[in-house]
Protein backbone atom coordinates (compact mmCIF):
# COMPACT_ATOMS: atom_id res chain seq x y z
CA UNK A 1 0.00 0.00 0.00
CA UNK A 2 1.39 3.39 -0.93
CA UNK A 3 1.35 6.33 1.41
CA UNK A 4 -1.28 7.97 -0.77
CA UNK A 5 -3.54 4.92 -0.42
CA UNK A 6 -3.15 4.81 3.37
CA UNK A 7 -3.99 8.48 3.62
CA UNK A 8 -0.42 9.60 4.43
CA UNK A 9 1.13 12.30 2.24
CA UNK A 10 4.84 12.20 1.74
CA UNK A 11 5.39 15.54 -0.02
CA UNK A 12 3.73 18.88 -0.73
CA UNK A 13 2.03 17.77 -3.95
CA UNK A 14 0.09 15.12 -2.01
CA UNK A 15 -0.79 17.47 0.89
CA UNK A 16 -2.92 20.17 -0.77
CA UNK A 17 -2.46 23.73 0.42
CA UNK A 18 0.73 22.99 2.37
CA UNK A 19 4.35 23.88 1.74
CA UNK A 20 7.03 21.19 1.71
CA UNK A 21 8.04 22.09 5.27
CA UNK A 22 4.44 21.87 6.51
CA UNK A 23 3.91 18.61 4.62
CA UNK A 24 6.89 17.06 6.32
CA UNK A 25 5.59 18.05 9.77
CA UNK A 26 2.09 16.84 9.11
CA UNK A 27 3.07 13.63 7.35
CA UNK A 28 5.09 12.55 10.40
CA UNK A 29 2.10 13.16 12.65
CA UNK A 30 -0.32 11.44 10.29
CA UNK A 31 1.95 8.40 9.96
CA UNK A 32 2.18 8.06 13.73
CA UNK A 33 -1.60 8.15 14.01
CA UNK A 34 -2.09 5.49 11.35
CA UNK A 35 0.62 3.27 12.84
CA UNK A 36 -0.72 3.39 16.41
CA UNK A 37 -2.83 0.42 17.43
CA UNK A 38 -6.55 0.98 17.57
CA UNK A 39 -7.82 0.65 21.12
CA UNK A 40 -11.05 -1.14 21.79
CA UNK A 41 -13.14 -0.48 24.86
CA UNK A 42 -11.81 -3.73 26.33
CA UNK A 43 -8.16 -2.75 25.92
CA UNK A 44 -8.44 0.59 27.75
CA UNK A 45 -7.25 0.81 31.31
CA UNK A 46 -7.96 3.33 34.02
CA UNK A 47 -4.66 5.01 33.13
CA UNK A 48 -6.15 5.93 29.74
CA UNK A 49 -8.48 8.37 31.49
CA UNK A 50 -7.52 11.23 33.73
CA UNK A 51 -10.05 12.82 36.05
CA UNK A 52 -9.92 16.57 35.57
CA UNK A 53 -12.22 17.56 38.43
CA UNK A 54 -14.84 16.19 40.77
CA UNK A 55 -17.73 14.36 39.21
CA UNK A 56 -20.96 16.09 40.15
CA UNK A 57 -23.93 13.86 40.78
CA UNK A 58 -26.86 14.41 38.47
CA UNK A 59 -29.46 16.70 40.00
CA UNK A 60 -32.53 14.83 41.03
CA UNK A 61 -36.07 16.15 40.90
CA UNK A 62 -38.33 15.12 43.73
CA UNK A 63 -41.82 13.97 42.82
CA UNK A 64 -44.83 15.05 44.86
CA UNK A 65 -44.97 11.61 46.49
CA UNK A 66 -41.40 12.09 47.69
CA UNK A 67 -42.33 15.44 49.24
CA UNK A 68 -45.05 13.74 51.26
CA UNK A 69 -42.52 11.17 52.46
CA UNK A 70 -40.07 13.99 53.30
CA UNK A 71 -42.68 15.72 55.44
CA UNK A 72 -43.61 12.48 57.20
CA UNK A 73 -39.97 11.55 57.92
CA UNK A 74 -39.06 15.09 59.07
CA UNK A 75 -42.01 15.25 61.44
CA UNK A 76 -41.03 11.84 62.83
CA UNK A 77 -37.62 13.24 63.81
CA UNK A 78 -35.27 12.83 60.83
CA UNK A 79 -32.86 15.71 60.20
CA UNK A 80 -32.61 17.65 56.97
CA UNK A 81 -29.14 16.17 56.40
CA UNK A 82 -30.41 12.61 56.85
CA UNK A 83 -33.27 13.23 54.43
CA UNK A 84 -30.93 14.77 51.85
CA UNK A 85 -28.77 11.66 51.96
CA UNK A 86 -31.76 9.31 51.86
CA UNK A 87 -33.45 11.06 48.92
CA UNK A 88 -30.14 11.84 47.15
CA UNK A 89 -30.61 15.59 46.92
CA UNK A 90 -29.20 18.67 48.63
CA UNK A 91 -30.21 19.80 52.11
CA UNK A 92 -31.36 23.08 50.56
CA UNK A 93 -33.80 21.17 48.35
CA UNK A 94 -35.14 19.29 51.37
CA UNK A 95 -35.59 22.52 53.35
CA UNK A 96 -37.23 24.24 50.41
CA UNK A 97 -39.72 21.40 49.88
CA UNK A 98 -40.55 21.21 53.59
CA UNK A 99 -41.16 24.95 53.79
CA UNK A 100 -43.37 24.88 50.67
CA UNK A 101 -45.35 22.08 52.31
CA UNK A 102 -45.97 24.36 55.32
CA UNK A 103 -43.72 22.49 57.78
CA UNK A 104 -42.27 24.52 60.66
CA UNK A 105 -38.55 23.92 60.61
CA UNK A 106 -36.69 22.92 63.76
CA UNK A 107 -33.71 24.82 65.15
CA UNK A 108 -34.67 28.16 63.64
CA UNK A 109 -33.44 31.40 65.11
CA UNK A 110 -36.17 33.34 66.90
CA UNK A 111 -37.77 36.16 64.94
CA UNK A 112 -37.69 39.71 66.35
CA UNK A 113 -41.33 39.26 67.43
CA UNK A 114 -40.44 36.12 69.38
CA UNK A 115 -37.50 37.90 71.03
CA UNK A 116 -39.92 40.70 72.05
CA UNK A 117 -42.12 38.03 73.65
CA UNK A 118 -39.06 36.58 75.43
CA UNK A 119 -38.23 39.99 76.86
CA UNK A 120 -41.84 40.61 77.95
CA UNK A 121 -42.17 37.19 79.62
CA UNK A 122 -38.77 37.39 81.29
CA UNK A 123 -39.47 40.86 82.68
CA UNK A 124 -42.74 39.49 84.09
CA UNK A 125 -40.53 37.42 86.47
CA UNK A 126 -40.64 34.09 84.60
CA UNK A 127 -37.41 32.09 84.61
CA UNK A 128 -35.35 31.42 81.48
CA UNK A 129 -36.59 27.81 81.46
CA UNK A 130 -40.25 28.86 81.76
CA UNK A 131 -39.89 31.44 78.97
CA UNK A 132 -38.17 28.85 76.79
CA UNK A 133 -40.89 26.25 77.38
CA UNK A 134 -43.62 28.69 76.40
CA UNK A 135 -41.87 29.77 73.21
CA UNK A 136 -40.17 26.52 72.17
CA UNK A 137 -36.54 27.43 72.88
CA UNK A 138 -33.98 26.26 75.41
CA UNK A 139 -33.00 28.45 78.36
CA UNK A 140 -29.58 29.19 76.85
CA UNK A 141 -31.16 30.52 73.66
CA UNK A 142 -33.49 32.74 75.69
CA UNK A 143 -30.56 34.06 77.75
CA UNK A 144 -28.54 34.76 74.60
CA UNK A 145 -31.41 36.71 73.02
CA UNK A 146 -31.99 38.70 76.19
CA UNK A 147 -28.29 39.62 76.45
CA UNK A 148 -28.30 40.79 72.83
CA UNK A 149 -31.16 43.13 73.77
CA UNK A 150 -29.12 44.48 76.69
CA UNK A 151 -31.18 42.84 79.43
CA UNK A 152 -29.28 41.66 82.48
CA UNK A 153 -30.04 37.98 83.14
CA UNK A 154 -30.83 36.81 86.68
CA UNK A 155 -29.06 33.80 88.20
CA UNK A 156 -30.95 30.59 88.97
CA UNK A 157 -32.05 32.01 92.33
CA UNK A 158 -33.59 35.09 90.78
CA UNK A 159 -30.77 37.48 91.70
CA UNK A 160 -29.14 39.85 89.20
CA UNK A 161 -25.77 38.65 88.03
Amino acid sequence: MTSAQSGVWSHASQCPGRSTADSNKWSHLIESVFESPILTSDSRTTLDYQLVGPIRPRQRRLAEAHTLKLVDRYESGATVYELAKEFRCSRQTVSERLKKAGVTMRHQSPTPEVVDAMVRLYLSELSLVEVGKQLGFCANSVASCLRKRGIQVRDTHGRSR
